[in-house]
């Protein structure tokens, strides 16, 4: 008999079993992920006879104020795919936690079809690719003290707001993608400077919410929303990591 239901403890070698064989992740990775993150009330699960068939992860996190979730790892068996389990499994999640919508960062465009069929709505985020004398036209140096990842990892960890910034600047090449930045119009040309300054990259690309507009940019599919609810908040930025 087909059952939905909040994961147990007892689940977790069928839940690792799941996850190795839809996902490429490793054994380090996995383990990591069920130690720090996993706890049974956010995973919910399929079952018939008391095979696993189903399950999904629902992280907690917030829109506004709003009770929202990360769907995270949702998977099929093969051989149980197309007949509906995870649509029902998904509102079935919504429900049981209390989540107004659920958030999730589709990996490839037929995922992206797969959850548009599920009744998510795309969302987006604002790409703006600029050389490096494009970016030096935008920014305003500044008398600073040396600046350094750490520092500004650390002032986003502690409060998250205001001016922050991070960064992925791979070695390999000359392009420095920026994962965040969170600053008005005006302290933006600071961190400009600041960037300039901390790598010697020829090409900038900037992932940015939809209403940052201080740098020419073009918005892109990003993330994907299902809405409980009549709450649609406009312009969610859904830059979602696991930490």
């Amino acid at each position: 008999m087909i059952e939905l239901r909040v994961s147990r403890e007892s689940d977790i070698n069928s839940l690792k079993e799941l996850y190795k064989s839809c996902f490429e992740e490793s054994d380090e990775a996995l383990e990591l992920f069920f130690k720090r993150i996993y706890k049974p009330e956010i995973c919910y699960i399929v079952e018939n006879c008391g095979e696993l068939l189903s399950m999904l992860y629902l992280l907690d996190t917030s829109v506004n104020g709003r009770k929202a979730g990360y769907l995270y790892a949702a998977a099929t068996k093969p051989e149980a795919r197309g007949g509906g389990l995870m649509d029902g499994l998904i509102n079935f999640a919504m429900a049981t936690s209390g989540a107004e919508l659920c958030v999730t960062l589709p990996a490839s465009d037929e995922l992206y079809g797969y959850y548009q069929k599920l009744g998510f709505k795309p969302l987006t985020a604002n790409i703006a690719r600029v050389t490096r004398c494009e970016l030096e036209r935008h920014a305003v140096d500044y008398n600073r003290e040396d600046v350094f990842v750490n520092n500004y990892c650390g002032i986003r960890n502690r409060v998250l707001k205001n001016n922050f910034l991070f960064w992925n600047n791979n070695e390999d090449n000359d392009v420095c993608e920026v994962s965040e930045i969170i600053c008005d119009r005006h302290n933006a040309a600071y961190m400009f400077s600041d960037l300039l300054n901390i790598t010697k990259a020829d090409r900038f690309i900037f992932r940015l919410s939809p209403n940052q507009d201080y740098l020419p940019g073009e918005p892109e599919r990003f993330a994907m929303a299902k809405y409980k609810t009549n709450y649609r908040p406009d312009d969610i930025y859904a830059g979602l990591t696991l930490e």
